[in-house]
């Protein structure tokens, strides 16, 4: 993930350990995934529930959406974070500033 949003110059990491969030709301939706699939499963199979592939495709489920869902899940943490904390006037500075150096750095090329 790069450092700061091309468009703006707002600093995704705001501050240290800054992205836990967005590991939480990889595992609310992989668990939240995770029901939804096995309740239904099990809804369409009862009373032979077939116990190894739902053991499979649960594990399976759990290993690769949560690495599908990682770019989300910090892009939405981002959003919420600054919907609740909007930008400070140092940030807002600090901001204008990468976004200057970067219009600087794109005209050399």
């Amino acid at each position: 993930m790069v450092e700061r949003c091309p468009c703006c110059g707002w600093k995704f990491n705001r501050e240290e350990g800054h992205m836990l969030g967005g590991v939480a709301i990889n595992l609310v939706a992989t668990e939240f995934v995770f029901l939804v699939v096995l309740v239904v499963a099990l809804i369409l199979t009862v009373p032979d529930t077939p116990v190894l592939p739902l053991e499979i495709v649960g594990l399976t489920l759990n290993l690769v959406f949560p690495i599908l869902f990682h770019p989300f899940s910090k892009t939405i943490w981002a959003a919420i974070d600054l919907v609740m904390r909007p930008l400070e006037p140092a940030e807002e500075a600090d901001a204008a500033l990468a976004r200057l150096d970067q219009s600087r750095g794109s005209a050399r090329s």
